[in-house]
């Protein structure tokens, strides 16, 4: 998982040249990947946000600073900092060398009943292994240790497993990010009669065909189109709500792609996401989430009343400890801070894993699968799209979500137009 996503750059051997080309790549992209930054800075151990908001990077010798400073200049223009305000920290392990590490450990770890989730946590400068129970965390440490990898390197995390989010209500045109979706199961995925409710995550264009984003779990069948779903906004009360018909949802299952990082016997995808093609008659709008009128701050808050809408300018990758907003039907307006952003997670219930996903501390409830989450800057109506939500932890008391980056969409879906 984590870390090191299987597009990112790869490091360069020792003692080999960084080329000139990925040093540009690199400085100009204002969320680059840990591998790219760790291709460029000797002894880089992962770069975030810490929870005061000021950019942090890990390093094992200080005297690196101006090297990461440099790797790290868009990023940290692109966010109102300053080469000054760059904190560094004493690392003790190599992005790379914990990369490595997780490479060889995930497959044991999986194996473990009780696993939730992995990543190369770049906050942390340490692997990161989410358990539900105290038993399920000696197994994984004992299994890590038996493959090599330092106690001290790795860290484990009781928590409550994710579990998918199947549950603005009102009828809208054009469609737009954060609507209200409803869809029925044919049997045996589902009861007669029984309707789902989900989330539409935004807009999309694939060859010119009119599309959106949600959820595959939001779909007659998790994976496959043999029973094309169809969907109604907001509810199948008339055939005029109808809105459109699932064109593209991927099996779960090994690949060329994706079994190197696949543990056995599990089945992977990068993103929970589906493409639904837009009916000819139903009115869209590329670009645009639902802005509601306030920021819903507990769960007894149920009404959610639209105030215009967000435009999409651009899109971002994730970074550890920023603070990312997601619109959904049945939360609304909810934000938090990034804790992880290229983690493995086990759905609860399931064997499948959604690689390289990013998770939130943030309020959500069920039906907010499929909500467009995305970075917003100051107070105006401009944000960059980062994915769409598809899962969210069972603790209440601890409330976090997790979404599929627009990386792991494409890989899945191909090379969607969002705006």
């Amino acid at each position: 998982i984590a870390a090191a996503c299987a597009d990112s750059a790869a490091p360069g051997s020792p003692g080999e040249p960084i080329s000139m080309s990925l040093s540009g790549q690199v400085e100009d992209d204002s969320t680059p990947s840990q591998m790219a930054v760790a291709a460029l800075v000797p002894g880089f151990g992962g770069y975030f946000l810490d929870p005061s908001g000021a950019p942090t990077v890990y390093l094992l010798d200080a005297s690196q600073r101006p090297a990461a400073e440099a790797a790290l200049a868009a990023f940290l223009v692109s966010r109102g900092f300053t080469s000054t305000d760059l904190v560094v920290r004493q690392g003790q392990y190599e992005y790379t060398q914990l990369d490595a590490w997780y490479g060889v450990a995930r497959s044991a770890a999986f194996a473990v009943s009780g696993i939730v989730l992995g990543d190369v946590d770049e906050g942390k400068n340490r692997l990161r292994f989410g358990v539900t129970s105290a038993v399920a965390a000696a197994q994984v440490q004992s299994a890590v240790a038996a493959l090599g990898v330092p106690a001290g390197a790795v860290v484990l995390e009781q928590r409550a497993p994710y579990a998918p989010l199947t549950t603005l209500r009102e009828r809208v045109r054009p469609l737009m990010g954060s609507l209200q979706l409803n869809f029925f199961l044919y049997p045996p995925n589902g009861l007669p009669g029984v309707s789902y409710l989900c989330t539409l995550g935004f807009n999309a264009e694939l060859n010119g065909e009119r599309s959106f984003i949600t959820n595959s779990h939001c779909t007659n069948n998790e994976g496959g189109t043999t029973l094309p779903t169809t969907y109604y906004q907001s509810r199948r009360s008339t055939l005029d709500n109808r809105v459109g018909i699932e064109v593209d949802d991927p099996e779960w299952q090994f690949s060329l792609d994706t079994n190197l990082r696949c543990p056995p016997p599990f089945q992977c995808r990068w993103s929970d996401a589906a493409r639904v093609r837009i009916d000819d008659t139903v009115a869209a709008e590329l670009g645009r989430i639902a802005r509601l009128d306030e920021i819903t701050t507990t769960l007894a808050d149920t009404i959610h009343t639209i105030d215009g809408h967000f435009s999409i300018r651009g899109e971002r990758g994730p970074v550890e400890g920023e603070v990312v907003n997601k619109v959904g039907r049945t939360t609304g307006w909810t934000q938090g801070p990034t804790l992880g952003t290229c983690v493995d997670v086990l759905a609860l219930e399931t064997n499948h894993i959604r690689l390289c996903q990013v998770q939130v501390a943030a309020l959500v409830d069920g039906g907010d699968s499929g909500s467009p989450v995305f970075w917003r800057k100051g107070g105006g109506p401009s944000v960059a799209l980062l994915g769409i939500l598809w899962g969210g932890s069972v603790d209440e008391a601890d409330p976090s979500f997790t979404y599929s980056p627009l990386s792991g969409i494409r890989r899945d879906l191909g090379d969607i137009r969002v705006r």
